[in-house]
Formats: C-alpha cells, structure tokens, sequence
C-alpha cells in the first residue's frame, strides 16, 4: 500500500522539518523555563506599611536656597 498520494500534502522537506522542529523545541524549552521558575520562585512578600509612609521625599526645587561661600 503506497500512502504517498493520500499523505501528499502533509510531506515535508528537510527544512521545514527542521523548521517545524525548532519550533516545537523553543516551546518545550519555554514551557520548561516556566515551570522551573515557577517552582523555584518565592512568594512576594507583603509591602510594610510604615516603609511606604516615611518614604524619602526629594526637597522641592523651589525650596532654601544653597549657601554660597
């Protein structure tokens, strides 16, 4: 039984075999990042309260003047 006139649009060439391979291959990998990251990161820990209250403010530019000497 021959299949290469039933299979004929889904032959490729050797490019796009590697082609269709290098994509699949970066998605495996991304996949894998993100699993690997995702179960190694730690939770964000919760903002303090008081840090964001006495936040350094920068003086305003209209402020004193600098001392000449």
């Amino acid at each position: 039984m021959n299949l290469r006139p039933k299979l004929g649009m889904f032959l490729l060439t050797r490019q796009e075999q590697r082609t269709i391979a290098f994509i699949v291959l970066a998605v495996v990998l991304g996949l894998a990042t993100k699993h690997y990251r995702d179960s190694r990161s730690r939770p964000a820990e919760p903002p303090n309260e008081t840090a964001a209250v006495s936040a350094p403010v920068s003086p305003s530019p209209g402020g004193t003047p600098m001392p000449v000497r």
